[in-house]
């Protein structure tokens, strides 16, 4: 199955792909078993969805941390959390969630359509956020083409055991599906509901240029997702907070004795070294480590450049 530009998806490079020049650095043996994952060792799961290999929906996707048992991140976790790769062209069907999703572009951007019938379009730049409302029609499509390709992270904030059991279709697009000779992977529904693109940039949207930047303990917080804290950027409901991190350069934060809940930390630039337990853990580019309420944890910024990561407080998740 060829993409616009001929090339297939497992000729496309992506970030994953290991370069025998620059090999992966090692994950520190005194780590607990299932906490961290090195994102430039996994491969994209090719049984995510039944369409992932399909003319025009082609996209590469990695579940960091999911409930699958073959999960890279085995620690268990309230949300879900992954990468995504993908072309000008492609991208998925129209869907909904019953649950909530925030899609942040990582490289590049994307174009999202929503609403009814998808007939309203927005765009996300590189670490702007969308948090989709419930039960409203979405799909994605990159704005990069391959080779290059646009990437961006997705969070579902939720408890299922297998996400695509929280995903609806209308009969009109099962309909279109089953006439095209594709499976029927998610539940379909009459429920779905409309939102204005007004209502979605002022309540779901942020742009990550125009977030407010808080100095707290050694640390540049732009606060993303807090459900009831007016810093956050977004305020819709969730059961997890999230944070764009940074360290200026050769600078460390405040080592922070322990949390209420478990923390999630994913790389985004630079070097960063998360301190954990007094051991330094070196984090390359999308590398995940979930921390423990009781360990403690630090972040410097290693070489010349800013470390910046996202955080996400699994609220509901004090093990």
């Amino acid at each position: 199955m060829m993409t616009p530009n001929s090339t297939t998806l497992d000729d496309a490079p992506t970030m994953s792909s290991p370069n025998p020049n620059n090999p992966p650095l090692p994950v520190p043996d005194f780590l607990p078993e299932g906490a961290f994952a090195r994102y430039a060792t996994l491969d994209w799961d090719r049984a995510a969805y039944s369409d992932v290999s399909e003319k025009g929906r082609q996209r590469k996707i990695i579940r960091m941390i999911s409930r699958a048992p073959n999960a890279p991140v085995r620690v268990r976790h309230n949300f879900q959390i992954g990468s995504i790769d993908s072309s000008s062209g492609n991208g998925p069907t129209l869907h909904a969630h019953d649950y909530p999703e925030i899609f942040i572009p990582i490289r590049a951007g994307y174009f999202v359509d929503f609403g009814d019938k998808g007939r309203h379009r927005a765009r996300l730049d590189t670490y702007d956020a969308f948090s989709l409302p419930l039960n409203v029609l979405r799909k994605f499509e990159a704005t990069e083409d391959a080779p290059r390709e646009s990437q961006m992270l997705s969070i579902f904030d939720t408890t299922l055991e297998d996400a695509r059991k929280g995903i609806k279709v209308t009969p009109e697009i099962a309909a279109a599906d089953a006439a095209a000779g594709l499976p029927l992977d998610f539940e379909v529904s009459t429920d779905l509901v409309d939102s204005s693109p007004e209502e979605v940039e002022g309540k779901h949207i942020a742009r990550f240029a125009q977030l407010r930047v808080e100095e707290s303990e050694g640390l540049l917080i732009r606060r993303l997702i807090a459900s009831g804290d007016d810093r956050a950027a977004l305020r819709t409901s969730h059961r997890i907070q999230v944070d764009f991190l940074e360290v200026p350069a050769g600078m460390q934060s405040r080592t922070m004795a322990g949390s209420e809940c478990r923390e999630v930390f994913v790389a985004l630039e630079g070097r960063p070294v998360v301190v954990w337990n007094d051991r330094p853990v070196e984090m390359e580019r999308l590398d995940v480590f979930s921390v423990g309420p009781t360990e403690s944890r630090s972040i410097k910024a290693a070489g010349d450049d800013r470390a910046l990561l996202i955080r996400v407080r699994d609220l509901t998740n004090t093990a």
